[in-house]
């Protein structure tokens, strides 16, 4: 399958401006995030995945660690 490499790479910067979304109260909220964290595994910009992933955990654990573990377990959840 041929991905469009421009629009990953928009995408991909555009999940990463949403990085606060992991933050919100509201649980509803970061799942929607990791929803569309996880379009970037099914069109097959693995590498893209994993790290805008990594880059959310650190986010997270940098930013508001109190929702580390929500976000750890929608990862689990919706693998």
């Amino acid at each position: 399958m041929l991905v469009d490499k421009k629009r990953v790479r928009a995408y991909y910067r555009q999940l990463k401006e949403d990085m606060p979304d992991l933050c919100h109260e509201w649980p509803e909220v970061a799942e929607e995030w990791v929803k569309k964290a996880q379009n970037l595994q099914l069109v097959g910009a693995w590498y893209h995945y994993k790290i805008l992933i990594r880059k959310a955990k650190e986010y997270v654990k940098r930013n508001c660690p109190c929702y580390l573990n929500r976000l750890q377990c929608l990862l689990k959840r919706n693998e």
